[in-house]
């Protein structure tokens, strides 16, 4: 499987069929998504990656990464060294693509590890343009804090709200919601007891959420009472 995630699933036809679900819904993400194995060589290209970078996924799968001119390079060395230490790594970088149009990305690396083995390396890559149109907390202010703000009504229903454009991942939500990722997932556990929202695929690694009808009728009814 093209990025080796493990469904926890002890039944393999279901774990297949969860596994396949949660590539269709990688492929068919807005986000730019790589995966690279453990010597630098693309393993994982989405249709994000080939609208930004113009490299079809037949030009990138199984060939070294090719925004970087060769395997000793500084840039993917010091990526594949974070993978193998478990580390991530967030950094800014330019990157021209196939039609040599310069492009000003951000770069979150995230090891993929399964059974204590390293995979490779996934990432996910951002245009800071469009970072750039996102609102940032003053730096005197504790996110925490900030949520602590927040009744727990205001936060459930900014996930559900969040929720509602398409399915999600839990890192998905955070960074789409602008709330911590920790209590994305606690909040998450009380919306699915309250059957508005259902995880409809778990991994090792990634775990997927969907709203349920009930869900999509109150997000209707919320999105309504707001305009």
């Amino acid at each position: 499987m093209e990025m080796n995630l493990r469904a926890t699933t002890n039944n393999d036809e279901n774990a297949l069929i969860n596994q396949n679900i949660l590539l269709e819904i990688l492929r068919n993400s807005h986000e730019t998504l790589i995966a690279l194995d453990v010597n630098g060589n693309v393993t994982y290209w989405n249709e994000g990656a080939e609208e930004l970078f113009q490299y079809t996924r037949e030009e990138a799968l199984g060939k070294l990464f090719p925004l970087i001119q060769n395997k000793n390079s500084y840039e993917l060395l010091t990526i594949l060294s974070s993978s193998k230490e478990l580390k991530s790594l967030n950094y800014r970088t330019i990157k021209t693509n196939k039609l040599g149009s310069e492009l000003d990305l951000i770069f979150q690396t995230i090891p993929i590890v399964r059974d204590n083995t390293l995979y490779g390396t996934a990432i996910r890559v951002h245009k800071t343009e469009i970072l750039k149109k996102v609102g940032y907390l003053p730096v005197n202010i504790d996110v925490k804090q900030k949520e602590q703000k927040r009744t727990f009504h205001v936060i459930r229903d900014l996930i559900l709200l969040t929720l509602e454009k398409d399915k999600k991942t839990i890192n998905q939500l955070a960074n789409e919601s602008g709330i911590n990722w920790r209590t994305v997932e606690k909040h998450l556990t009380y919306l699915i007891g309250k059957k508005l929202v259902a995880e409809i695929f778990s991994s090792e690694y990634v775990r997927i959420f969907e709203l349920t009808e009930l869900g999509k009728l109150y997000s209707k009814k919320l999105k309504h009472e707001l305009n």
